[in-house]
């Protein structure tokens, strides 16, 4: 008989992949997120209105900062958590922080590139359109943000209660 892990600890060995997929799962809403971006960027910087370009506004221009900003944070949490898993750590805190900000960030990025977008951003085919509807399975897989809260505070919880080791 082959068994992988201790008697009795299947679900947690089994719970331990879910840390490699939502990192997974970060990098793909961070992939979603870099493509609206560039097409909210190439929109604002070639979209004429008012004898001036959409970025030309500076709305336009705080909307853009806001979402290179949600961009590289994800990308940061998403890279943490991938470079801890690589170390041969357990990364069931990281990976669920990379996941909740990454899918929540790239929805909030999709979002404003619709807007950017205006009425095409809503045609069907168009990029943003298609990454609009896109993004929400990727919100679902493997555990909602909700599901990620609770695995991050009662992570944080029981680190209290755990001594730390050097």
């Amino acid at each position: 008989q082959r068994r992988l892990g201790a008697a009795g600890e299947g679900f947690k060995i089994a719970m331990r992949t879910l840390d490699t997929f939502r990192t997974s799962v970060a990098g793909a809403a961070l992939g979603f997120a870099r493509c609206a971006f560039e097409a909210a960027l190439q929109r604002a910087a070639g979209r004429k209105m008012f004898g001036a370009t959409l970025g030309d506004f500076q709305l336009t221009q705080a909307k853009l900062a806001e979402m290179a900003t949600r961009i590289d944070a994800s990308a940061l949490l998403t890279y943490r958590a991938a470079w801890a898993k690589d170390q041969g750590r357990t990364i069931t805190r990281e990976a669920a922080m990379a996941k909740m900000a990454a899918t929540e960030n790239a929805q909030w990025v999709i979002d404003a590139a619709v807007q950017l977008w205006g009425g095409l951003g809503v045609v069907t085919g168009s990029p943003v359109e298609r990454l609009y509807r896109e993004i929400r399975a990727l919100r679902i897989y493997e555990g909602a943000t909700e599901v990620q809260q609770i695995i991050i505070g009662r992570d944080l919880l029981r680190s209290l209660r755990e001594p730390s080791s050097p």
